[in-house]
């Protein structure tokens, strides 16, 4: 029995080369128009195709300024490095999540101050402004699982709001983009998220003006053109764009309706197929209408539940397996009880949504979750 990929690279290949591939000959062979900027003025950083994603990417979340970086994590560096974290200052942040989401704030020298997770996933916002002390400069706010958090918790408080959008392309809060709230906001593109490139692109957005600019030039190495002996305003890093990664994001943003589209009737499928089995879904809040980016179960013992489903000829992703509160790396915050991420850590696991499953194999990974379901399952939604 074949095994069904969490992400079939190849098929997401076929599905945007005949675009790609005339684009990236169009590049390497010099057809492109542009001087180019950056590293000797190579044409790989011309920004045609760079301008082309920012601007669809505005279009798509209603923000004023976007701008591509070389990954999700280098633009959470970015926002921080904009928003002037310095060492010693206190960062409200999530305590479950891939760890790109708060390692910059470490590698910066701040201090991330964690917030448990609540049923849904997400952060557990309730009692956040008993966290605030006068060291606190910003408040990071990390959408999961293609969900987002509860905005209003936050907004108001008198403190820069830094949204961690990885997951939440095109998921909406109360009818808004979630990626358009907040002072800035990032999104992660890699073949594991809902708009896919090979290897990792990253992009950040604002509406104002000086935090614009500051990116713009931070993200060359805090400097805007190296031949005119121009002094450095920022420091910055280099996540400036090549053009050839551009290409790859256009071609996925222009196919972004339609394997919305499809995650979305897969998604629903799974819950009227697997509605009363025995198995849990991750609950969704009733303010986010999702972008389907996960679809995780919540099941008594995800190992065994993933080595099942293995056996099926399935592939599965825990997502996640970390408490960074008891962490050594984070350290600071190392004593706090998190009942909310050692659920998670313990019961969630996500089967295979990508747009590209055949009908045929989503009804196979629907048979394969019947037969791994076990009693301590149903147990574990009779609680929930």
């Amino acid at each position: 029995m074949a095994e069904i990929k969490f992400i079939p690279t190849e098929r997401f290949y076929a599905d945007v080369k005949d675009v790609m591939m005339p684009r990236l000959e169009s590049l390497f062979s010099g057809k492109i128009e542009g001087k180019g900027s950056g590293h000797c003025g190579s044409k790989l950083f011309a920004d045609k195709f760079t301008r082309k994603c920012e601007e669809k990417i505005n279009e798509y979340v209603d923000r004023k300024f976007t701008y591509l970086t070389t990954s999700g994590t280098a633009s959470i560096t970015l926002m921080l490095l904009a928003q002037g974290i310095v060492p010693g200052d206190e960062i409200i942040c999530t305590n479950f999540s891939c760890p790109a989401s708060v390692m910059p704030i470490k590698m910066i020298g701040a201090v991330p101050v964690f917030t448990d997770i609540n049923k849904y996933g997400q952060q557990d916002l309730t009692n956040i402004k008993s966290l605030i002390t006068s060291k606190t400069k910003a408040i990071m706010i990390t959408d999961l699982y293609g969900d987002c958090n509860d905005y209003d918790q936050v907004l108001g408080l008198g403190l820069p709001i830094l949204n961690d959008s990885a997951q939440s392309f095109l998921t909406t809060y109360k009818g808004k983009q979630t990626v358009s709230i907040g002072d800035m906001s990032i999104i992660s593109f890699s073949t594991n998220k809902n708009c896919p490139v090979f290897g990792t692109y990253g992009s950040i957005s604002t509406d104002n003006d000086d935090l614009a600019n500051k990116l713009r030039i931070m993200r060359k190495n805090g400097y805007e053109n190296r031949d005119v002996g121009e002094s450095i305003p920022y420091i910055g890093m280099n996540a400036n764009p090549t053009e050839d990664k551009a290409i790859q994001l256009l071609c996925s943003l222009e196919m972004l309706p339609v394997w919305q589209q499809r995650r979305k009737e897969i998604a629903e499928k799974y819950r009227e197929k697997l509605s009363g089995v025995g198995v849990c879904f991750r609950p969704s809040p009733e303010y986010s209408e999702t972008n389907n980016h996960k679809f995780s179960l919540m099941v008594d013992n995800k190992w065994n539940f993933r080595d099942g489903m293995s056996d099926h000829g399935v592939e599965t992703q825990l997502h996640y397996t970390y408490n960074f509160s008891k962490t050594p790396v984070f350290g600071e915050n190392a004593e706090q009880n998190m009942p909310g991420t050692e659920y998670f850590q313990k019961h969630a696991i996500s089967i295979p949504s990508n747009p590209w499953l055949t009908d045929a194999e989503t009804d196979q990974i629907i048979d394969a979750v019947k037969n791994c379901v076990t009693d301590k399952d149903l147990e574990l939604c009779q609680k929930m």
